[in-house]
């Protein structure tokens, strides 16, 4: 989970600037042991909250790796279910761990850059991913306590909820959107990228999370930033599953 710092201006419906990025925070490496005998395991289904883990070593039966948290469910235009969450979660490719078991692969994801310093070439590149699964081992159905009803559009005052593996579910307000990313004043920690931004007036499905923020101003104060899904779903080609 990367830290950006944000200077909040003097009047909440002004846009945000978002240009100074802090040191960014390492998702921990998790080991996780992958049983051979998965094909003969119950199907595990995976909802919008749950806990996912992007393969980057593979030795045996132990997996090493980045947790992250599912954001929403998407749809393909061919019917197949998919997993969204932050981009930076993991490379295309990289195969997928739910529940101790290898069940998917990472299809497609973009993520922000950036420098050895670690500044963002571009703050407001975009941040998603999409995980495909193996019918055989996973289905991805909604569930849970997100339970989106549409695609929403963010706007300065929503109250808004969040689901992350680290932090559980947390409450706060939308601060302000600009250039694809919704500033809140939800606090997250390492894991909870990826995770759903739902609005509580309506159940609308607002946003992935991308990173904490830390609010500049005269009340410092810490908050995250979300990608705004609809346009990670256009990027995909994938349409919400509500219900």
């Amino acid at each position: 989970m990367r830290r950006t710092t944000v200077t909040t201006p003097r009047s909440a419906a002004a846009s945000v600037a978002r240009r100074a990025a802090a040191t960014m925070a390492a998702l921990g490496t998790v080991a996780v042991l992958v049983p051979g005998s998965a094909q003969a395991e119950p199907v595990t289904t995976i909802v919008p909250g749950s806990s996912v883990l992007t393969v980057s070593k593979l030795v045996g039966n132990v997996a090493d790796g980045r947790g992250c948290t599912v954001g929403f469910i998407g749809q393909r235009p061919d019917g197949s279910r998919v997993g969204l969450y932050a981009g930076h979660c993991g490379d295309q490719g990289q195969q997928v761990v739910v529940d101790g078991r290898i069940v998917g692969v990472n299809t497609a994801s973009s993520a922000p850059s950036l420098t050895k310093t670690d500044l963002f070439v571009v703050p407001d590149a975009p941040d998603w991913g999409v995980f495909a699964l193996d019918p055989k081992l996973a289905k991805a159905a909604p569930g849970g306590r997100i339970r989106p009803s549409t695609v929403g559009t963010a706007r300065a005052g929503d109250q808004v909820c969040s689901q992350g593996i680290s932090s559980g579910w947390r409450c706060g307000s939308v601060v302000s959107v600009d250039g694809g990313y919704i500033a809140t004043t939800i606090p997250v920690q390492v894991g909870d990228s990826g995770g759903p931004l739902i609005r509580t007036s309506d159940n609308a499905a607002l946003g992935i999370a991308s990173r904490a923020a830390t609010f500049d101003g005269p009340l410092r104060r810490n908050g995250s930033l979300f990608y705004d899904l609809g346009s990670a779903l256009r990027a995909s080609g994938t349409s919400l599953v509500v219900g």
